[in-house]
């Protein structure tokens, strides 16, 4: 499922928020399998934000721009070799 960079980076974000409130709450309750849990489910969150940078920035094709510089007032000998 595709989706525009926005929306993805919209989602990630905000799935990222519920994970970092979970990890707060167990914190603050003392449960320390669920925080545990909340830590490695961050870590795979990261790579995953990691793999969709590079996936979006390799859609991003970089282009050499199509212009050209022109010395008008250079001989048309000069001018060729610009």
């Amino acid at each position: 499922m595709k989706s525009d960079p926005l929306t993805v980076a919209l989602r990630s974000v905000a799935e990222t928020k519920h994970l970092l409130e979970a990890l707060l709450i167990s914190s603050e309750t003392f449960e320390y399998n669920k925080a545990k849990k909340t830590i490695s489910l961050l870590h795979k969150k990261m790579k995953e934000l990691g793999r969709l940078q590079a996936e979006m920035e390799a859609q991003v094709q970089v282009r050499e721009p199509n212009v050209r510089v022109v010395n008008f007032r250079a001989t048309p000998k000069e001018a060729a070799t610009v």
